[in-house]
């Protein structure tokens, strides 16, 4: 019998909160996928793990022991892991940041960057463009030391265990549109304007978060988007816009939109916050370097 330790986190995830759509959302991942996950999971070892009662689901007794059991395992496994991380960070003196793709690094980071080196001679920076979910993954992983990555400004949201956020800055959020589409002649949008658009979204696979944004953003301007295409990533997104297949929102400072048949128009009424993450246990001192550099 082979299972993963995906499948381990995902049941050990569900059973702590006895519910999938709460689950989904502390996993990065879209409600239908986490419980095929665990249908997959029963399917495997043939023991029922959760009583489920329409949209309720209770864990059986079996599911409560392999709960207690799994905990204690993946606890120890988790800490071997960062025992193995810590000995060959400190023996490479690395820092590994994950930024979103899409996202302008701006004119500070080659200073900040180069103040870092100065400050850490032998320091090896590597740095990533990912991907939502491959970013996210990376970092709840350890993989990656710190991300960077942009969010609908719509206040705090809950924070992954052991970490800490820090706002770098602000920018508006924009309409990505053919250059043909008669509302493109607009020099700044207002969401209620595009109510009768397409939009092109960020598949909820990959970004449940922002998929869930893009609808309650529209609900609250009076009307419901619709969504015609689901794209794996910001690239493929672009590639339908420029095609004339939808709209799309994103980042003002989106760096993507070099397409002379893509416009980029301002939203008067949607803000973008550019934030970084950082694990917190432990608080490695390049990580508070870093910090220190964009507080």
């Amino acid at each position: 019998m082979n299972i993963s330790l995906t499948a381990m986190r995902y049941f050990v995830e569900a059973a702590k909160w006895e519910n999938f759509s709460q689950a989904a959302n502390h996993l990065y991942t879209a409600q239908p996928n986490l419980s095929k996950k665990i249908a997959d999971l029963e399917r495997t070892i043939g023991v029922q793990l959760f009583q489920r009662t329409g949209k309720q689901v209770r864990l059986t007794e079996a599911g409560r022991g392999l709960y207690e059991e799994w905990t204690a395992a993946l606890e120890q496994i988790d800490r071997s892991l960062d025992r193995a991380r810590e000995l060959e960070q400190t023996k490479r003196n690395t820092l590994t940041m994950g930024i979103m793709e899409g996202i302008s690094v701006g004119e500070e980071a080659p200073r900040r960057l180069e103040a870092l080196r100065e400050h850490y001679p032998g320091l090896q920076l590597r740095l990533e463009r990912c991907g939502i979910r491959p970013l996210w993954q990376g970092f709840q992983a350890g993989r990656l030391d710190m991300i960077v990555t942009s969010e609908v400004g719509e206040g705090p949201r809950p924070l992954p265990p052991d970490c800490a956020r820090h706002l770098i800055d602000t920018c508006r959020g924009a309409i990505a549109i053919n250059v043909h589409n008669p509302i493109a002649r607009h020099s700044a949008l207002t969401l209620s304007m595009l109510r009768n658009e397409s939009f092109i979204a960020i598949s909820q696979e990959e970004a449940p978060q922002g998929y869930r944004a893009i609808q309650e953003m529209c609900h609250r301007a009076g009307f419901e988007p619709r969504i015609t295409r689901d794209a794996a990533s910001i690239e493929t997104l672009l590639l339908y816009v420029e095609s004339g297949i939808g709209i799309s929102i994103l980042s003002e400072n989106s760096r993507l939109v070099t397409d002379p048949n893509v416009r980029l128009i301002p939203l008067e009424d949607l803000q973008f916050e550019n934030v970084v993450y950082w694990h917190t246990d432990p608080l490695r001192p390049v990580v508070r370097a870093v910090i220190e550099l964009i507080d």
